[in-house]
This record gives C-alpha cells, sequence and structure tokens, in this order.
C-alpha cells in the first residue's frame, strides 16, 4: 500500500512547473537589473560623451569675454548637466609621438615651447574630461569599485587636434 502511494507520486507530473519557475525566476530577477543598471550608465556615460563632443565643435565660438578653457568647460557643463569644476579642459602638445612639456601659454591656453626636431611633426590637441557620479537603481548589485557614497565613477574623454 505505502509502495504504490510513492510510485502514484513519483510519476505524478503536477506543479513541476512551477517549481522549475521558483527555481529560476531569482536568476532572472537579477539578470533584468543587472542589465537595466549596465544600460543606464552608458546612457549617462554617452550624454557625458555627447557633451565633451558638442562643446569641441563650438570652440571657434569663444568670446572675447572668456577663454577658450572657460568657454569649453561652460558649454560641457550645460549639454552634459553637470557642474564646471567637473569638466578638465587640456591643450598637449606633441613632438611626433613625444608629449612635450609646456614652456609657456597663449591667452587662450594653447602650448608654446621648444620647436619640434626636423623629422618629427608638431601636433596640438583639445582634449576635455568630464566626471561624473551614478547612483545605480539596484545597489545591491556590484559593477566594480564602489565610492564611498555608494556610487560609481564615471568618466569621459573626446578631444581633436587643433593644429
Amino acid at each position: 500500500m505505502m509502495t504504490t502511494k510513492i510510485q502514484r507520486l513519483r510519476s505524478d507530473e503536477r506543479g513541476v512547473a512551477a517549481v522549475e519557475l521558483a527555481l529560476i525566476a531569482p536568476i532572472l530577477a537579477i539578470l533584468i537589473m543587472g542589465a537595466s543598471d549596465v544600460g543606464s550608465v552608458f546612457s549617462r556615460k554617452l550624454a557625458l560623451e555627447q557633451g565633451a563632443q558638442r562643446a569641441v565643435e563650438k570652440i571657434m565660438q569663444t568670446t572675447g569675454l572668456t577663454s577658450v578653457q572657460a568657454t569649453i568647460a561652460g558649454e560641457v557643463a550645460i549639454q552634459a548637466d553637470v557642474e564646471a569644476s567637473q569638466v578638465t579642459v587640456v591643450f598637449p602638445r606633441y613632438c611626433g609621438t613625444r608629449p612635450m612639456p609646456d614652456v609657456t601659454r597663449d591667452t587662450n591656453g594653447f602650448a608654446k615651447g621648444d620647436p619640434c626636431a626636423s623629422s618629427e611633426r608638431e601636433a596640438h590637441y583639445i582634449l576635455i574630461e568630464v566626471t561624473d557620479e551614478y547612483e545605480p537603481m539596484f545597489p545591491s548589485l556590484s559593477m566594480g569599485t564602489k565610492l564611498a557614497n555608494g556610487n560609481y565613477k564615471i568618466e569621459a574623454k573626446a578631444g581633436m587636434r587643433t593644429r
């Protein structure tokens, strides 16, 4: 009698789908939460990069009231929705592939210095770096090194050759 009940229970397949769903649902939920957080952080990084790129496009629109760096930093801050203090604008100079130290800078911040060797080409660049913090939607999921406040640091860079 007892063996027939056990055999009947073993052959009964009702509820198998519910048990399988209960086992797989937490894994699916974690994957969906992680994907949405990763998507949000990449969206924010793209917004920072686009802000920096738009500012690079407006370099020639500098007014006489502010320097090139201040104009670009202000434009990036507006476009990327960050504070101007989160924007760094530099104008490095290279001889061939060698970064050259700056001797002096003109009023707009462009580098001047010793001339390059005749076999090297001198190149000037404008590089913009924007930093921001991302607050995850699901803080319990770890996506890397967190800051002290639980957020993640995002950096975006843009640049172009000016000469």
